[in-house]
């Protein structure tokens, strides 16, 4: 396998665990771990880390190594209406026009999301686990790429499938997405997808428009009560000790050096 290939493999990887929530804001991204889940020697891992840094989704913190970045909260606000300006415009325009393969599709993906809203139903429990979590965002995400295929734009899908990633590295971690929030993701997409396969371009455009409006609320309430302690007050801490907070609350080990330390005597 050629070294481009490689990079393409370990970036899709490191992708795909930002995306799940395994690697969440503020995680510390280890080189050789990822090599050796991904089976691979370090330098595509490195090349594949670059490029995410330059993407602005890892960076570089004295001390620590590359982290996974903390988004503000004027981040997440602007990520949102980037998407709001670009997403409903994108399915005004495909509206009518989405071929029979990307309808039965778009169709599946709503089914998914549906199908995750029962599991949770019948589990009686408050928010989704691991697994449906994991199913839930898959779905979520490819929908809206689906959409935004359709509209023939590689541009825009390459500005929103990246926004998406921060946003879902941003949600993820502590985020809880319950019963309720599913429903009224089932709900959008299922009207989205009426209005598109009928040809209705302004509702599909409104729709669209409102999904996001309602994801960002959620999204920024989320933001809100994850910025303070159990007082409601903000912590207020530069992002290296919150990176830092975060590894002691998952109980993993600090950050190495590159240097030996001496055992006690």
């Amino acid at each position: 396998m050629s070294i481009d290939s490689l990079r393409e493999q370990a970036y899709k990887h490191i992708h795909g665990k930002l995306l799940a929530g395994e690697l969440p804001a503020g995680r510390v991204v280890s080189e050789h771990s990822l090599a050796r889940e991904i089976g691979i020697s370090r330098t595509p891992v490195r090349e594949a880390i670059r490029r995410l840094e330059q993407e602005g989704i890892l960076e570089q913190v004295p001390r620590y190594g590359t982290i996974v970045r903390r988004l503000q909260r004027r981040d997440l606000e602007e990520i949102y209406q980037l998407r709001e300006a670009l997403e409903p415009y994108a399915v005004a325009q495909i509206a009518g026009r989405v071929s029979a393969t990307d309808l039965a599709m778009l169709g599946r993906l709503c089914d998914e999301i549906g199908a995750v809203a029962e599991l949770v139903r019948e589990s009686k429990r408050p928010a989704v686990d691991a697994t449906l979590m994991r199913r839930l965002l898959s779905a979520d995400l490819a929908f809206h790429m689906v959409l935004l295929r359709a509209s023939g734009n590689v541009r825009l899908m390459k500005i929103i499938a990246d926004s998406r990633v921060l946003t879902r590295i941003f949600g993820t971690p502590r985020q809880e997405h319950d019963l309720k929030v599913i429903e009224e993701t089932h709900r959008f997409h299922n009207r989205i997808l009426a209005a598109v396969k009928r040809g209705h371009a302004e509702a599909a455009r409104d729709l669209m428009a409102e999904h996001i409006r309602a994801s960002m609320r959620e999204a920024l309430e989320h933001y809100d009560r994850a910025q303070t302690d159990t007082r409601g007050i903000p912590l207020g801490l530069p992002d290296d000790l919150l990176a830092d907070l975060d590894r002691i609350e998952r109980g993993a080990p600090p950050p190495t050096t590159g240097k030996s330390r001496k055992r006690p005597a």
